[in-house]
């Protein structure tokens, strides 16, 4: 293997471990934020009852807006979905390239 090579594949493992530090970051960050939001509902207790039938309004509103708004309701939810993702995606690419930068070991032992 060639110098060039080595520094390439070195420097993939890097950006690699610093992308997927990044998304599990942002991850925890987006876990906090839910489990906080979660715990501050539970805390209330006996409100979160009153908040049921309001919850069952709010979702058959929905209802009709959906069959109204069909396309633009399913683009926003699309839209929704990856901007939540964006750090799972950080730490699948980071984890790639981390493991594409290590040569292959089974490739080696069945060459000997």
């Amino acid at each position: 293997m060639s110098a060039h090579e080595t520094v390439f594949r070195r420097s993939m493992s890097i950006v690699g471990a610093a992308l997927a530090v990044l998304g599990m970051f942002s991850l925890y960050e987006n876990a906090v934020g839910a489990v906080g939001r979660l715990s501050h509902v539970l805390a209330r207790g006996s409100q979160v009852l009153g908040a049921f039938p309001a919850f069952i309004l709010a979702v058959s509103q929905a209802m009709h807006i959906y069959g109204i708004y069909h396309h633009r309701v399913l683009q926003g939810l699309f839209q929704q979905l990856l901007v939540s993702s964006w750090p799972l995606l950080l730490v699948i690419c980071g984890t790639v390239l981390c493991t594409d930068s290590f040569p292959d070991k089974s490739k080696a032992g069945s060459r000997k």
